[in-house]
């Protein structure tokens, strides 16, 4: 036997070199294409193929020979050998019957053996009276893949049977997409082989697509899957093979399923492999002698395990085996469970199984129940079953109600149904009815039908009428339509109208249109007038207009100097006594961030030094007070420094400031900006520096929907992670990676991107994740365990970072992850959860 492990991705027929045997064969290159034997007495027929040398197959395949399938093989064994003396028999058949079908097939685990034995027993007569046994196309193989599913095709170039087709040229593409997702191939292999290599080829381009992350998951049953490995980070070279290997695992059903995070230079998110080949060993129990055999393993019990381990009476825990004594195999009743618990008559409580004599299986009748209650004739009760003699089946009348009541001839009363013979159903005449009735010719009674003929119908003119009646040139009658040579619709004139009458230069009469050219439209001068006229400089004629350089609109007073005899015209800030009281309007356009204009308020204030202020005020009580509409006090800083404010309180022994409101809140800290004064925020609202107390309620929502606490974690490197994802702490440094075990108590939270409070410091770095601690977040979840609900309890599942519907019987404390708010009946998705960590 080879010490090399076989290919079974790719279908291969095992040479045979030599057939012992009394009956008619032909062998020609390997392959055996007809056999016959005949007997006068109802003996046993044998067939021994000598291979070329110690093969490895997992398929045997026969046809029925042509015009001769009622002779194929009925009961008969095969067995292999090593060396030809020794045989073991491996397939046995009884009563093997296939008349209707033209091929035999058998799918088994890989075997590796020198010789191959078929023996037939010949129990089927001819015409001739002899026992005869025939078939052809006899093949001893590798199955190969039998069956290929993918979640999606590019193209008919890229499908999925090129994975096996040997050629380096063209292979599986999923469909090309706009948004990240997941692609998988599932492959059947026929049997279930002991796998433990697999190899994939990249595509021989620049640009390979071939999966950045993906894993592997295999199934004996396409029931039960597992992951097998997992490559979450891969870089690949063009036209390169791959390869990976493991312990021999049992393989029928493969997976492979390719994450698509990242996308191709053309912005599409695509998986391309090109080949696929998975390598088996042969069955354990057919190892050579080259192979190291383990020593015999131990009895099996309850403390220790040999082959496996024993579970204890009634103990759950997984990869136990169940012994024959267990009580959960014993026989059920409806005191003590055995493999389920017996109800009681009638009992309908949960996890119990009803029993054959429950009274509710009885036979139903109209008194009591069975499965059903039967209704007595007519009963209309809800929760009972018509029976089929039933007054309510039988054929409908006139006079009496079947299923419905028939009406008579033309019959309008509510309930019952119109007979086909009905009168209201034949055709519609002026005079009778139908469906409708018709017309008279010109009538105008309502409820009837015109027909086709009716002269409201012809063409209208000016002298009759169709559907309308056309106006005579320029009539003006009621009821008339206007023709389109209508001398009221052609151009107006200033001699005649169109639609309108056009006016001459200058007229001023009623019910003309002034043109374009009229002089009264042109430039006005002091000279001519325009629609207005111009008075010359400095006149005051009435009913002329100012132009805009006379001289009277210029104020030609000379300027006074500023002086009064109370003080001299610049005075120091104290040399005033009393109080200033100033009143005044004045206002202009104040927003963006930017210094106000000078008309902008009563006082302005203006100190081009830097390290004063523009305004200064002091008081016993307040130093500066606003009032206003909107805002009392608005403060602007052009940011020169980490440290300016628009507005700054500073105090010495009380509070630096303090702010209330009579309706609204005492602070509305915006980081977004104030649209109406076009200034846009930077997105942070609040700094605190220092201790900080609460007195009163304190809500804090997060925009994503993250109503959760969170804290930063530095992550473990080389791990990728997305939002969603399950994380647990590693016993490194107390960093986090993603959950890849089922039913694990290290579940330390969610990786989110944002949260309601965050803790921790936010400028760490790359290598840190936001972790959900507490909350309502949204969790990656897979519901191959069992549908998800709200309300349902979660744990983490085999898939890296989902969570399952968790099995209470299972529960350990520190496996819960939360509960759901959200459902997932199928396959894998992302819902709300709340995070109860226990």
């Amino acid at each position: 036997m080879p010490d090399k492990s076989v290919r079974i991705s790719h279908p291969a027929e095992v040479f045979i070199q030599n057939i012992s045997s009394k009956g008619q064969y032909e062998l020609t290159n390997g392959a055996l294409f007809h056999f016959i034997e005949e007997s006068p007495t109802s003996s046993i027929a044998i067939i021994t193929f000598q291979f070329k040398e110690l093969s490895s197959f997992n398929c045997i395949q026969f046809d029925s020979m042509e015009k001769e399938n009622e002779f194929m093989p009925n009961t008969f064994r095969f067995e292999i050998s090593d060396d030809g003396k020794i045989w073991e028999p491996i397939i046995k058949e009884y009563e093997y019957s296939r008349v209707s079908k033209k091929q035999c097939k058998w799918n088994f685990s890989m075997i590796n053996s020198a010789y191959l034995k078929m023996v037939i027993r010949l129990n089927r007569r001819n015409k001739d009276g002899f026992y005869k046994t025939a078939f052809s196309n006899f093949k001893v193989m590798i199955a190969g893949i039998e069956k290929i599913i993918s979640s999606s095709e590019n193209d008919r170039f890229w499908v999925k049977e090129n994975i096996i087709d040997e050629r380096p040229d063209y292979g599986w593409s999923s469909k090309e997409k706009t948004s990240p997702g997941e692609e998988f191939l599932l492959v059947d292999l026929g049997s279930i082989n002991r796998v433990e290599e697999i190899r994939i080829l990249s595509k021989n381009a620049e640009e390979t697509n071939f999966p950045e992350a993906f894993y592997f998951y295999y199934s004996e049953d396409d029931l039960s899957w597992h992951q097998l490995h997992e490559e979450p980070q891969f870089m690949s070279e063009p036209g390169t093979w791959y390869k990976w290997k493991f312990f021999p695992t049992n393989v029928r059903f493969f997976k492979l399923l390719c994450v698509n995070n990242k996308s191709n230079s053309n912005k599409k998110y695509v998986s391309q492999i090109v080949e696929l080949e998975i390598y088996a060993d042969a069955d354990i129990i057919a190892l050579s002698k080259k192979r190291i055999i383990a020593e015999t393993p131990p009895y099996s019990s309850i403390m220790r395990p040999g082959l496996v381990r024993l579970a204890a009476d009634g103990e759950t825990k997984e990869g136990l085996a169940v012994q024959g004594n267990d009580r959960r195999l014993r026989d059920a009743t409806t005191e003590f469970k055995g493999i389920v618990e017996l109800a009681t008559d009638g009992e309908d409580r949960e996890l119990v199984v009803v029993q054959g004599n429950d009274k509710r299986l009885k036979h139903a009748t109209e008194n009591s129940y069975g499965l059903i209650r039967l209704a007595k004739r007519g009963e209309a009760k809800p929760g009972l079953v018509v029976q089929s003699d039933d007054d309510r089946l039988k054929s409908a009348t006139i006079e009496s109600v079947g299923i419905v009541e028939l009406a008579e001839d033309g019959e309008t009363r509510p309930g019952v149904v119109v007979q086909g013979n009905d009168k209201r159903l034949k055709k519609a005449t002026t005079s009778e009815y139908g469906l409708v009735v018709m017309s008279e010719l010109g009538a105008d009674l309502p409820g009837r039908v015109l027909t086709s003929d009716d002269p409201r119908l012809k063409k209208a003119t000016t002298e009759k009428e169709g559907i309308i009646r056309f106006a005579s040139n320029g009539e003006e009658s009621n009821m008339a339509a206007v023709q389109g040579s209508d001398k009221r619709l052609k151009k107006a004139t200033t001699e005649s109208y169109g639609i309108v009458e056009l006016a001459q230069s200058g007229e001023d009469k009623e019910g003309v249109v002034v043109q374009g050219d009229d002089k009264r439209l042109k430039y006005a001068s002091t000279d001519d007038a325009g629609i207005v006229m111009l008075a010359k400089n400095g006149l005051d004629t009435p009913n002329k207009a100012v132009s805009a350089d006379d001289t009277r609109l210029f104020d030609a007073r000379e300027a006074k100097p500023h002086t009064h005899n109370y003080a001299p015209i610049v005075h120091e800030f104290g040399s005033h006594s009393g109080l200033i009281h100033l009143k005044g309007s004045s206002s202009s356009e104040f927003k963006n961030i930017s210094p106000p204009m000078q008309n902008h308020s009563v006082i302005y204030g203006r100190n081009d030094s830097k390290g004063g202020s523009g305004i200064s005020g002091v008081g016993i009580d307040e130093g500066v007070i606003g009032y206003g509409e909107d805002s009392g006090i608005i403060g602007y800083s052009a940011g020169i420094d980490e440290e300016s404010a628009g507005v700054a309180g500073f105090s010495k022994k009380g509070f630096g400031a303090v702010f209330t409101s009579q309706k609204k809140y005492a602070i509305h800290a915006n980081g977004i900006g104030v649209k109406k004064k076009d200034i846009v925020g930077s997105g942070k609202a609040l700094l605190a520096n220092g201790e900080s107390d609460f007195f009163g309620s304190a809500r804090f929502v997060d925009i994503n929907g993250n109503d959760c606490i969170a804290r930063y974690f530095k992550l473990v490197s080389n791990d990728i992670v997305a939002k969603g994802d399950l994380l647990i702490v590693t016993e490194k440094d107390s960093t986090v990676a993603k959950c890849r075990n089922a039913y694990s108590s290290r579940v330390v939270g969610v990786c989110v991107d944002s949260s309601s409070i965050e803790l921790g410091d936010k400028k760490l770095g790359n290598e840190f994740v936001l972790v959900a601690l507490f909350g309502v977040i949204y969790m990656h979840v897979d519901a191959s365990e069992g549908p998800i609900t709200p309300g349902e309890l979660l744990v983490s599942g085999l898939a890296a970072g989902y969570a399952i519907k968790a099995d209470i019987n299972k529960l350990k404390p520190g496996m819960l992850v939360g509960k759901a708010l959200g459902e997932c009946r199928k396959d894998k998705g992302i819902i709300p959860v709340i995070l109860t960590l226990s």
